[in-house]
């Protein structure tokens, strides 16, 4: 079988993460990187078999795999080099370029191109995908919150392809599209605040989109919080609520008891290598396998329409 080829823009921790775990999946490939950081290349030289070019003018052949885990501002750039090199298939980080980018001329490429929402891939998101009847639900909320920014951020996180929206929550809208289909819809926004940085540290904001009342609120400056932790409810039409984190599902009544309980270790989710959680091992199994869970540009563009209303409203 001929050996698969790789091309990885930005070898940061995103970067390095993609690569250890395709190193596990695929057998033998090819690996080019691409970082313009001198001290990276250096490093990486070292400790990896890989070639490494601080652009890609070099780089004439067709890839395979393709991954762009720059900062967003170069994404649609590079995009358009992979598309013109004929790249067979090609992964975005999110949260997939600035709201403010021009997307045209990309669509007739759009099956090339998925974008990386990790937290599709966690189990108990998996669960609620399978199991959780959508024609009942009437609302959803979904939060983040952290203690990521403690003091002003430098160079592009304190610009406009940043803020709480983008990094984190997109994340949380991403998965409202992903189980309930959220669509183009008419935006409320209740609070827009900058706290440390320039740009949006918390934001709230209510959305009304094919018969499902969401609400949402992001903020990555609360102090009440060591690491990042979302939340999302689901309220059903018979008053009960699937409520989920980052290891379980509660499905209580209307009077909050719980009816039932599902937790990552009832759904035993293995995998055959496990580096920085399964979802991220499933993520590249999926990107490189048969794409039935990664997110598609269609469906990332309706999250940045959505934060592109909310930064601007």
């Amino acid at each position: 079988m001929d050996k698969k080829s790789v091309v990885i823009y930005g070898f940061g921790r995103m970067g390095l993460t993609h690569y250890a775990i395709l190193n596990q999946l695929l057998e033998d490939a090819n690996y080019i990187m691409v970082d313009s950081n001198k001290l990276v290349n250096s490093f990486a030289r070292n400790n990896i078999k890989a070639m490494f070019f601080a652009s890609d003018v070099r780089i004439k052949e067709p890839s395979d795999f393709t991954l762009i885990c720059t900062p967003p501002m170069f994404h649609l750039g590079i995009i358009r080099e992979c598309i013109s090199r004929g790249d067979s298939s090609i992964f975005v980080e999110k949260p997939f370029g600035g709201v403010d980018d021009n997307y045209e001329g990309l669509s007739d490429y759009f099956d090339r191109i998925k974008v990386g929402y990790v937290l599709r891939f966690v189990p108990v998101i998996q669960w609620i995908k399978k199991n959780l009847p959508v024609e009942d639900v009437v609302a959803f909320r979904g939060s983040y919150f952290s203690n990521t920014i403690e003091k002003k951020p430098n160079g592009w996180r304190n610009g406009p392809y940043s803020g709480v929206s983008n990094e984190m929550g997109s994340h949380i809208l991403d998965l409202a599209v992903y189980t309930l289909g959220l669509d183009k819809s008419i935006i409320e926004v209740l609070d827009k605040r900058s706290i440390v940085s320039d740009v949006d540290d918390i934001v709230s904001f209510d959305i009304r989109s094919k018969n499902i009342d969401y609400s949402f609120h992001f903020d990555w400056v609360n102090k009440n919080y060591r690491k990042p932790v979302f939340k999302l409810v689901y309220e059903m039409n018979d008053g009960s609520k699937f409520i989920v984190d980052q290891q379980k599902v509660e499905h209580v009544n209307q009077n909050d008891q719980v009816i039932n309980k599902i937790t990552t270790v009832d759904i035993s989710k293995t995998t055959e290598f496990y580096l920085r959680g399964v979802e991220f091992s499933d993520q590249m199994k999926d990107f490189t396998g048969d794409q039935k869970v990664i997110g598609s540009v269609e469906e990332s563009l309706i999250t940045r329409e959505i934060i592109k209303n909310v930064i601007e409203g």
